[in-house]
């Protein structure tokens, strides 16, 4: 993300939650005059001790000097969330890296941590492009039965391939969840393009991409319960473990997803399937 881009999404991030954060979350009286849904920049700026110009030239994203500090007092007055918190410092250039991110190359050894993973798991790289996969997680995605120049990355099929959006039954938070933790991963990679590019198509291609891309939604890595609908696989509720993987920089470069059974019918339809694809394996080595 070039320098521009990161003060675009800047101004954006910062207006879309202060505009979100009432005043009595803050603790302000609302007043009988007040116009703005959220809170103003004068009232920012005070709760975060810092001035008012300053607040406004830092939301118009102009470039100026910016202490930890400061950032700090304002995420706080902004009632951030740890990962919103760690998305504005990224923003603002103090978790950026210039390791160029497309010449990582995947450890061999995480094939074989998936080969004998029973259940679906797979691993994604930082613009989401998929890098490795389990017989169960290609049972459940179908990898590779999608066109397209961003034919191997997940959050494009999430939006634009028909066949994985039915994967979702509740397609809105599963989706913000993706954008969450794309987003960190953009604003910790700012060098890298791809980012744009996805983002980009996806904006042209899908008017649903925009609406939800446009809340800012950050989102950690910790483990969440996601429902999906499989045609085999059937109802299932899902454990899904976040893993990140880093180069030798100790910076991430990937990240590992695991699924477990959240119910004991999860756990049924994963043995199940996992029976036939072990019975496959052997009728084909026969």
């Amino acid at each position: 993300m070039k320098a521009s881009m990161q003060r675009t999404e800047l101004k954006a991030f910062l207006r879309t939650r202060r505009a979100a954060l009432t005043p009595e979350a803050a603790g302000l009286p609302r007043g009988s005059r007040r116009l703005t849904p959220g809170l103003r920049r004068e009232e920012v700026a005070a709760l975060a001790e810092v001035g008012v110009t300053w607040y406004t030239w830092l939301e118009q994203g102009r470039a100026i000097n910016v202490s930890a500090a400061a950032l700090t007092r304002i995420a706080r007055a902004l009632s951030l969330s740890p990962t919103d918190e760690a998305y504005l410092f990224a923003l603002m250039g103090l978790s950026r890296t210039d390791v160029p991110e497309h010449h990582f190359s995947l450890p061999p050894v995480m094939h074989e941590v998936l080969r004998m993973y029973q259940a679906p798991a797979f691993v994604l790289d930082t613009v989401f492009n998929v890098l490795a996969w389990n017989r169960m997680a290609e049972c459940l995605y179908d990898f590779g039965e999608f066109d397209g120049p961003f034919a191997d990355n997940h959050l494009w099929n999430a939006f634009m391939n028909p066949a994985r959006r039915r994967l979702y039954p509740d397609f809105e938070n599963g989706a913000l969840n993706l954008l969450g933790m794309f987003r960190m991963n953009q604003a910790a990679h700012p060098e890298d393009p791809r980012f744009a590019r996805l983002t980009e198509a996806l904006a042209e291609a899908s008017t649903e991409f925009v609406e939800l891309w446009q809340r800012c939604h950050t989102a950690p890595l910790s483990a969440i319960v996601v429902p999906f609908f499989h045609r085999e696989f059937g109802d299932l509720s899902i454990h899904s473990m976040r893993l990140p993987i880093r180069d030798s920089d100790h910076v991430d470069r990937a990240t590992a997803f695991f699924f477990a059974p959240a119910n004991a019918e999860t756990a049924a339809s994963f043995a199940r399937v996992a029976r036939r694809l072990a019975a496959e394996q052997a009728a084909q080595s026969a």
